[in-house]
């Protein structure tokens, strides 16, 4: 029997809503595997001519009669023409691909030699896709996805001794050249008969002149970046320390610094140099952030007054008041919202559910709360970080996700499994 699933498109911007629901998107794939080499993956750029891609996915369905099992023979050339379907009916109403590509995958994934069950999966996700692939494996290859799941701030760069400066902006992966200027400082040796003392006077009012220029561009450039989470400095000697300390930086761009190294290049090599050791820098800063949250939400809740609040029945009584302000998330919480329905009586009611499969089993043998019967039955499953999301969406509730491998991160998921609030006002019992 063959099936078809559909993804819905991730919305372009990617708040915590939207980028939650694509990481689990992601990880639900990451799930599926193939008996063989039968699940295929396909990356369409958004300037792709969609023809050239069904005449390509045309020519693997001839390359695929060659594979020697009967079972993965049957599914790559079946996944392959479901693609192709798929491609053809998109393409009547879109000339196109969407504006950010799209991504698609296929394959059986029943995992079972003697079922198949060949599902399409396919995303336009939050950036535009920048390669071109088809591959088929035992397992869709989902990274060039889980790139656009890394932090996406822009952090400024620059770098500069007394002979030049590079300023750049990083995002992602993508680093952006902005600006370059040289410094007319002369060198230490004087050839024109002057006083050292003079000319080491002229030195130091050209070095400040170049400092001023740098500064100016400096400020303007990082001034505009609405999205600076943060600026890191680099080069060789002391020169970098100076330029910080000259007072000549706007205090809103010095306060975004947050780390100063050293570089043996001040031009494009040295902005280059300054990426690969600015890691460790950048991370710390996404755990200082996360730290700050959950030393909120523990003082508040040392506090006493009411104005913190973890367990899941807990958080759900305030969000439906509207009372939570801040809902804090452990990434590591993967747990399903079902909804169960006796047959006999049609009462209702929700629970939370860890292992789906056993919980179903255990079922079948519970009595109905209302009527005692035997009946139960789960008529609906959502994801209950999903469902929290929708909750607080309505009340304009700010949702932060925290990892798993800091210590806060391992507290909440620990200790407060994995959900903890901060509240607008005092929940009513």
């Amino acid at each position: 029997m063959f099936t078809v699933k559909t993804i819905s498109v991730i919305e372009m911007t990617m708040d915590s809503k939207a980028r939650y629901r694509f990481r689990r998107m992601l990880d639900d794939l990451e799930d599926k595997r193939g008996r063989g080499t039968e699940l295929i993956s396909v990356y369409i750029s958004p300037d792709t001519d969609l023809a050239k891609v069904i005449q390509q996915l045309r020519d693997e369905q001839g390359t695929a009669s060659n594979i020697k099992s009967k079972s993965t023979r049957k599914n790559v050339t079946a996944a392959l023409e479901r693609i192709i379907q798929f491609l053809r009916t998109y393409s009547e109403t879109n000339r196109k691909p969407p504006s950010h590509g799209m991504a698609i995958f296929c394959g059986n994934v029943a995992g079972r030699e003697d079922i198949a069950d060949i599902k399409l999966y396919w995303i336009e996700p939050p950036e535009p896709i920048t390669i071109r692939m088809y591959r088929c494996d035992q397992e869709f290859v989902l990274e060039p996805l889980r790139e656009m799941l890394q932090v996406k701030e822009t952090v400024g760069l620059l770098v500069m001794d007394r002979r030049e400066a590079t300023l750049a902006t990083l995002r992602g992966k993508n680093v952006n050249i902005v600006r370059k200027l040289t410094s007319a400082v002369p060198g230490k040796h004087s050839k024109g008969g002057q006083s050292a003392r003079r000319f080491e006077r002229l030195r130091e009012i050209a070095a400040h002149e170049y400092a001023k220029r740098v500064a100016e561009a400096a400020n303007e450039i990082f001034s505009q970046v609405s999205s600076l989470k943060a600026i890191v400095v680099g080069g060789p000697g002391p020169t970098k320390e100076d330029f910080l300390n000259s007072g000549l930086l706007y205090e809103s761009v010095k306060r975004k610094v947050a780390g100063v190294l050293d570089t043996g290049y001040t031009d494009e090599q040295g902005i280059k140099e300054l990426v690969s050791k600015a890691g460790d820098v950048l991370a710390d800063l996404e755990i200082l952030k996360e730290k700050s949250l959950m030393q909120r939400f523990m003082e508040e809740l040392v506090a006493g007054g009411g104005l913190a609040t973890y367990g899941e029945r807990e958080i759900r009584h305030a969000l439906e008041q509207g009372a939570v302000e801040l809902l804090l998330v452990s990434e590591g919480l993967r747990k399903n919202r079902a909804t169960i329905r006796c047959q006999n009586c049609g009462h209702e009611f929700q629970e939370t559910v860890e292992n789906l499969g056993s919980y179903q089993r255990q079922l079948t043998t519970r009595d109905c709360p209302k009527c005692s019967e035997e009946k139960l039955s789960v008529t609906e499953i959502q994801d209950e970080v999903q469902e929290l999301l929708d909750r607080a969406e309505k009340f304009n509730t700010k949702v932060e996700f925290i990892s798993t491998e800091t210590e806060e991160g391992k507290q909440l998921q620990a200790a407060f499994k994995g959900l903890a609030a901060i509240l607008r006002f005092k929940a009513i019992t």
